[in-house]
């Protein structure tokens, strides 16, 4: 089995300045489990094959949620702080009981079309606002209004509120971009998720007794008010549904329109009608596998093909390598915009696929559709920058021009 010292997998400037993509896919058909380590004493498997990575995510019994899914969230195979009370820190049966209220009220069929309506909204009005010529950061600009319209659906707030959850959540997930955290990014991280877990506590606190329920977080904090879910297990799921929400699908717009600008004739297919949203949207997902890995914890040796991964080993399960696996998908390093049966693999797989896919999957369709009946394009005047982390793949800034859509194509 391939070991690597000091392996680039660790190192967030790598996957901003490097290719990751390439690397990855050297590793999917050479090593598909290999041993990643670092000077300090950590070191996780890798697996980059789709079929070992949808066998991790469905054994629930070998493979532990519980330690953390992210690598660095501990350096020593020990339980996550919020383990057994955060959704993505607990297994079963802990995790269906948490899953279920967060499910039911917050991505039943009623709250996911008066989430696409405000979604619609939000980036009606702000693609209403533009005229041609206008020069712009989409990253910043336009790309926060697809879960702004989430959060004030699922949280009952404003679009203010929204904003500043969103900037919070941001911090927390690229605390290691100077962009978002600064030259301090510890005290960054400590910060942004203080602000969200008090903001959160507020909002239940608000709550309670309220009898309302007819968003998330006044079920939740209806589930407090008669003893069904203590407190700070409903504080911390609110933070896992913002945090999980608003930072996938913004750089996934990013992402999105920096493709539409490489592959005008594959999106004027889109804007003319011959391929339907509802596929492009998939294909959209594949491309940018927005969450690059998750990371688990074998709690029993658990056997990879020809190598068996040793009992209290980290083991990382690379969505973006599953999602250009050529035994999976036919020409898997071409974007093919009407690409069909697409397995792809951006949400995870088994009870811990992400609770809110329906939702990010409405938000990026509903995106695509307001593009596509939009009289004009977003021109990429410049190469993007890149997020510096190893975990969300995104950008932090995307200049570009508002152009007429007729001439986007030609």
């Amino acid at each position: 089995m391939l070991v690597v010292e000091d392996s680039p997998l660790y190192s967030p400037e790598f996957f901003a300045d490097d290719d990751p993509w390439a690397y990855l896919a050297d590793l999917r058909a050479h090593h598909p489990v290999s041993v990643h380590r670092r000077d300090d004493g950590y070191q996780f498997y890798a697996l980059t094959r789709y079929a070992d990575i949808y066998a991790a995510y469905v054994d629930h019994k070998r493979l532990s949620s519980s330690y953390g899914t992210m690598v660095d969230g501990s350096y020593l195979p020990q339980k996550d702080s919020a383990s057994g009370r955060m959704l993505i820190v607990t297994d079963q049966p802990a995790h269906t009981a948490i899953r279920k209220p967060i499910k039911t009220s917050g991505f039943n069929r009623e709250m996911l079309a008066r989430v696409g309506r405000t979604v619609r909204r939000n980036i009606h009005d702000a693609l209403g606002k533009l005229s041609v010529g206008d020069r712009l950061d989409f990253s910043t600009v336009v790309a926060p209004e697809l879960p702004k319209g989430v959060l004030e659906v699922l949280f009952g707030i404003g679009p203010g509120d929204a904003h500043r959850l969103l900037e919070a959540t941001r911090t927390m997930i690229g605390y290691r971009d100077e962009v978002y955290a600064g030259t301090s990014p510890l005290d960054a991280l400590v910060d942004a998720q203080l602000e969200v877990l008090e903001f959160i506590d507020d909002l239940i606190g608000h709550r309670l007794g309220s009898g309302r329920t007819d968003d998330m977080i006044g079920f939740l904090a209806q589930c407090v008010a008669d003893g069904t879910m203590p407190r700070d297990v409903a504080v911390l799921n609110g933070l896992n549904v913002a945090v999980g929400g608003n930072e996938t699908t913004p750089h996934t717009a990013s992402l999105t329109v920096h493709t539409i600008d490489g592959e005008r004739d594959q999106w004027r297919r889109v804007a003319d009608g011959d391929v339907g949203c509802n596929v492009a949207t998939q294909e959209f997902l594949r491309w940018t596998s927005t969450n690059s890995y998750v990371q688990r914890l074998a709690v029993e040796d658990f056997p990879v093909g020809e190598h068996v991964i040793p009992a209290g080993s980290f083991v990382t399960l690379w969505n973006m390598s599953a999602n250009r696996d050529p035994d999976v998908f036919e020409r898997p390093d071409e974007f093919l915009i009407d690409r069909s049966d697409n397995k792809q693999l951006a949400f995870g797989a088994g009870v811990h696929r992400c609770v809110g896919a329906p939702a990010a999957t409405l938000e990026i369709q509903t995106f695509l559709e307001e593009l596509a009946a939009w009289d004009k394009a977003f021109a990429v005047l410049a190469p993007p920058r890149r997020l510096r982390s190893n975990f969300m793949l995104g950008l932090t800034e995307l200049q570009v021009e508002v152009v007429d859509a007729k001439e986007f194509g030609t």
